[in-house]
């Protein structure tokens, strides 16, 4: 007897493979733009105080 997945592979287990890996791939690709663009204006926001030369 053979050990390893069935014949035909199992589909539903694929899909949430292939899924949480767009996902993942998503979320650093968003974490990336946000990083070198926050696309805040001003000049007192929290998230800027990370790219101050001062720091």
């Amino acid at each position: 007897m053979q050990m390893g997945p069935p014949a035909g592979g199992d589909l539903l287990g694929t899909i949430v493979v292939i899924a949480g890996a767009i996902a993942t791939l998503y979320t650093f690709v968003v974490a990336v733009r946000t990083t070198f663009r926050p696309g805040e204006t001003d000049g007192a926001h929290p998230k800027l105080l990370i790219f101050k030369d001062d720091r």
